[in-house]
């Protein structure tokens, strides 16, 4: 299954339960739960009309970022404006990305937030693509089935649109790109990131710093490979070493004057 569909936090089990069918109406049957409510009563088993089994097999997780570890493209979905600017993809042109990504064998995930809230910054933060779907001033609030039902829908679309659809030796002849980084391994690069500049104090911020965010997109705009993840952690390791080496030198030499 390459394609999943990751709830953050929902707090109505009867929409979780017509998530179930909007995703039963499109072929997509995995579902992953961050922190959610209780869903395997009956009102979200009543609404997911015959799609059950979604609900049943639902994977739930302590964190977005669990739930995401083995994606390559990770595609979070909002209907309002942000004030943290994320480039936008419309739902068509994002999903055109997801369908390809998924006939190379990449794990795609589609992110919705919370009923209320939306996704929080942070969870975007952890994300590929943001996807803003076009909708009315006057009526900006999506239900969460209806948003999940618009975004698999242009998924379908998508898959149907591509040319080398049903035809696996296309798809053979046209050239493997590298393999992207999953979000465990972007994860675990800006982990390394940061921490190499608050050592070389280039950020002095809190965790939540606004250079911090527009160095992540940098990194996430330019999709990066495992190759690049490897070399610009090894670059890392190498400003590491030479600052501890450096911190080293320093002692000595403030021994050596006494």
């Amino acid at each position: 299954m390459a394609y999943r569909v990751v709830l953050v936090e929902p707090t109505h089990p009867g929409n979780i339960g017509a998530v179930a069918r909007a995703m039963g109406n499109m072929g997509v049957t995995r579902l992953d739960l961050v922190r959610p409510v209780d869903y395997l009563v009956s009102e979200a088993l009543a609404r997911s009309a015959g799609n059950e089994s979604i609900l049943h097999q639902a994977q739930v997780h302590e964190s977005l970022q669990e739930a995401i570890a083995d994606c390559s493209l990770v595609i979070a979905t909002s209907a309002r404006e942000r004030t943290v600017k994320w480039p936008a993809l419309s739902p068509s042109k994002a999903m055109e990305k997801a369908v390809i990504a998924a006939r190379y064998g990449e794990q795609v995930a589609f992110v919705f937030g919370q009923e209320r809230a939306g996704l929080a910054n942070e969870h975007i933060d952890q994300c590929s693509i943001f996807v803003r779907i076009p909708v009315s001033e006057l009526s900006p609030s999506i239900n969460l089935a209806g948003a999940v039902l618009i975004m698999l829908y242009e998924l379908k679309q998508a898959d149907s649109k591509q040319p080398v659809a049903g035809n696996p030796e296309m798809l053979n002849k046209t050239p493997q790109p590298e393999r992207p980084a999953n979000s465990a391994q972007l994860e675990g690069f800006f982990g390394h990131l940061e921490r190499v500049m608050r050592l070389t104090g280039f950020i002095s911020g809190g965790p939540r710093d606004s250079l911090v965010r527009k160095i992540r997109r940098i990194f996430i705009r330019s999709g990066m490979s495992q190759d690049d993840v490897n070399i610009m952690r090894g670059i890392l390791s190498s400003v590491e070493y030479q600052q501890s080496a450096g911190w080293n030198r320093s002692a000595d030499d403030s021994k050596s004057e006494s």
